[in-house]
């Protein structure tokens, strides 16, 4: 596994799962609100497609356009104008405001010279009130050995989320399958945070 992964592939074997734990996680700590979220690495917008039925408007981002056919294949008519899309890498990309930064398993494909940058983007575009909802990678995952993705430690972690109210906290190290290998040792951070 490194970067350079065939993400259409990874997409392709994606289409048909549903919207992940975290995300749903996320939405019953919104309590019904909805605002603006940004879907950062959104793949094959499995989770796009649930924010935008949960009365969300979002913006999808992602350096390959293979999902956004998907989220228009799948979303209905009427929730079409609810989803922007945006084809930008991590390193490039200008993160609009909003209410809900969201990343499943993205963020830490950010090079590690462009990750402070880059998280700095992130922090600045959510509104005071709203939420990250997402997974960093710890540096012992099996994956560390990648020079051109981000692992950090419990202690970065608590630095980057200075300024934040952790509503949600779970640390992972443990055996399990990855979509693209039948299983791989995962050292994981999954958080919910809310900006002071």
């Amino acid at each position: 596994m490194d970067k350079n992964t065939n993400w259409p592939e990874f997409i392709k074997l994606t289409l048909d799962t549903p919207p992940r734990w975290l995300l749903k996680k996320a939405l019953e700590l919104c309590d019904g609100f909805s605002g603006h979220a940004i879907d950062l690495g959104c793949g094959s917008g499995l989770d796009t497609i649930a924010l935008a039925k949960h009365g969300w408007t979002v913006t999808a981002v992602d350096s390959t356009p293979d999902g956004f056919e998907n989220i228009q294949t799948k979303l209905p008519t009427e929730l079409q104008d609810r989803v922007r899309y945006m084809q930008a890498s991590f390193e490039d990309v200008d993160i609009p405001e909003a209410d809900l930064v969201y990343s499943a398993f993205s963020v830490p494909f950010c090079r590690p010279e462009y990750f402070d940058q880059f998280w700095g983007k992130i922090v600045r575009a959510i509104k005071p009130g709203g939420r990250f909802c997402g997974n960093l990678f710890g540096v012992k995952d099996e994956w560390a050995y990648m020079t051109d993705a981000t692992f950090i430690t419990k202690e970065r972690f608590d630095a980057l989320f200075d300024g934040f109210e952790i509503e949600h906290f779970r640390e992972q190290y443990s055996e399990g399958p990855s979509v693209l290998v039948p299983t791989k040792l995962w050292h994981l951070f999954d958080v919910v945070a809310k900006k002071s």
